[in-house]
C-alpha cells in the first residue's frame, strides 16, 4: 500500500524563519510539527512543544524570539521513505520509544525530498486494518483448510470402505462339498492400510490365500494393495504353484514401481491348502513365516528353508520364487500373518514377539477358526500399552476339512 496516500499535512517553514514566526506558524495551522526547508531542500522538523518551551521560559523569549528555526530543529525526527514496505515501516514506528510515539512521521522521496507528515493515528489505524484483514484472511484459511480437511477425510472414508470391500469375508459357509476353510482377523492402524490378504479359490478341495504387508502406511501403501488385488486375480492361473504366483507377482509390481522413482517393497506369504493331496504348498517373500496350526493345537512353522524364503516383492526384478511342501491332516490349518500382530510392545517397551504369538496359537488346543483368531488378538491386545496395535493388523486362517 502506498505510504504517500496517507500524508495528513505538508505544513513547512523556511529555514531562516524566526522562532516567533514559526510560533504564530503552529497557532495558525493547529499542527505540532513543521517541515523546516532551505530552498526547497529539507533541513529537518521543528516540534510546537519544544520551541513553545525555549520561548515561554525565564528570558527565552528575548533570547531566542529573532533566532531562525535552522538552530533548533528537533534531535530524532523518524523520517520514513515512500517506498519503504509497509511491514517495515509500521515496524519502525512502533518501534519507538513512548516519549515520540505519537509525534508525526516525516514521509520523505528516495532523493529525501519533503513529501509530507504522516499522523501516527493514521498508522495506528491501518495497522489496525491489516491486522483485521489478515485476522479475516487467516479466518477464510482456516475455514479453506478445514473444508480440504473434510473432503479428504470423506475420501480417506471412501477409501477404506473400498479396501474393506475387496477382502474376503472369512467363515462364511461354503457348503458341505467345499474341503477347506477360511477365516481372518483385519484392522487397519488408519484409514487405509497397507496389509493385504486375498483368497484364491482353486477347487472344491484346495485354495490359496496371499497375505501381503506394503511398506509405509496411509494412501500410497493402500494403492498398492489394490494393485496386488489386480495382479493376483489376474495371475489366478498360477494359483496352485505358490513360487510361479509370487515370481510373477513381483515382475508386475517392479514394473510400476520402477516407473515411481521410489524405494517401495511388498512382503507377501501365499499358501495352497489342498484337502485331497492333504498337502500345504508355500511361498514366501521377505514376509515373518507363517504355521502349521494342527488339529490336536501343536504349532510348526511353515516349509521354509534358503530356498524358499525369497526377497520382498519389488526389490529383484528377475528372482524366481520358489515352493515348499509339507503335509495337512482334517482340521490343519495354514496360519498366515503380518508384523503388526507380533510387534506390539508393553508399557516398557518390550515386544510380544513371534514366540508369543506362537504359544498362545498353540495354548488354544480346542478353538479353531475364528474363535481362535479373536483368542490370538485379544492376547496381544492385552499384551500392548494401552490396548491398541500401533500398526496394521492381519491374521488369517485356512483349513483342510469340510
Amino acid at each position: 500500500m502506498e505510504l504517500r496516500s496517507h500524508v495528513g499535512h505538508r505544513e513547512s517553514v523556511a529555514a531562516n524563519a524566526p522562532l516567533e514566526d514559526v510560533h504564530k506558524r503552529f497557532a495558525e495551522t493547529g499542527r505540532d510539527f513543521l517541515a523546516v526547508l532551505e530552498g526547497g531542500k529539507l533541513l529537518g522538523v521543528c516540534a510546537r512543544r519544544e520551541i513553545a518551551m525555549q520561548l515561554g521560559a525565564r528570558f527565552g523569549f528575548a533570547l531566542f524570539a529573532r533566532s531562525p528555526v535552522r538552530e533548533h530543529l528537533m534531535a530524532a525526527a523518524l523520517r520514513l521513505s515512500e517506498d519503504s514496505p509497509l511491514p517495515e515501516a509500521l515496524a519502525s514506528v512502533s518501534a519507538r520509544s513512548d516519549k515520540s510515539f505519537y509525534d508525526d512521521v516525516l514521509l520523505v522521496d528516495a532523493a529525501g525530498g519533503f513529501i509530507g507528515f504522516i499522523l501516527v493515528h493514521a498508522l495506528v489505524r491501518l495497522q489496525t486494518d491489516l491486522l483485521l484483514g489478515n485476522i479475516a484472511a487467516l479466518e477464510r484459511s482456516r475455514q479453506e483448510v478445514a473444508e480440504k480437511n473434510r473432503a479428504m477425510e470423506d475420501d480417506l472414508l471412501m477409501a477404506r470402505e473400498v479396501q474393506l470391500a475387496m477382502l474376503p469375508s472369512g467363515g462364511a459357509d461354503l457348503g458341505p462339498r467345499v474341503r477347506w476353510r477360511f477365516h481372518s482377523r483385519y484392522a487397519p492402524a488408519g484409514g487405509v492400510s497397507g496389509d493385504f490378504f486375498q483368497l484364491l479359490p482353486i477347487s472344491d478341495s484346495a485354495a490359496g490365500v496371499l497375505v501381503c504387508d506394503v511398506m509405509g502406511h496411509g494412501v500410497r501403501s493402500a494403492l498398492v494393495t489394490a494393485m496386488i488385488r489386480a495382479f493376483s486375480e489376474d495371475l489366478r492361473s498360477l494359483a496352485g504353484d505358490p513360487g510361479a504366483l509370487l515370481t510373477r507377482l513381483n515382475q508386475g509390481l517392479m514394473g510400476v514401481l520402477r516407473q515411481a522413482g521410489k524405494l517401495l517393497f511388498v512382503t507377501a506369504a501365499y499358501a495352497v491348502v489342498d484337502g485331497d493331496t492333504g498337502t500345504v504348498c508355500y511361498g514366501q517373500a521377505g514376509h515373518p513365516t507363517g504355521f502349521i496350526r494342527r488339529a490336536s493345537g501343536t504349532v510348526e512353522l511353515l516349509p521354509v528353508d534358503d530356498d524358499v524364503a525369497g526377497p520382498a516383492l519389488g526389490l529383484i526384478d528377475d528372482h524366481a520364487y520358489t515352493s515348499g511342501r509339507a503335509r495337512m491332516a482334517p482340521g490343519d490349518a495354514a496360519m498366515l500373518f503380518t508384523d503388526g500382530v507380533f510387534e506390539v510392545r508393553n508399557a516398557e517397551g518390550e515386544e510380544w514377539g513371534q514366540e508369543r504369538l506362537r504359544a498362545e496359537v498353540s495354548g488354544h488346543a480346542l478353538l479353531k477358526g475364528e474363535e481362535l483368531l479373536a483368542a490370538v488378538v485379544s492376547a496381544a491386545g492385552s499384551f500392548a500399552a494401552g490396548g491398541a496395535f500401533d500398526d496394521d493388523l492381519c491374521l488369517v486362517s485356512l483349513a483342510t476339512g469340510p
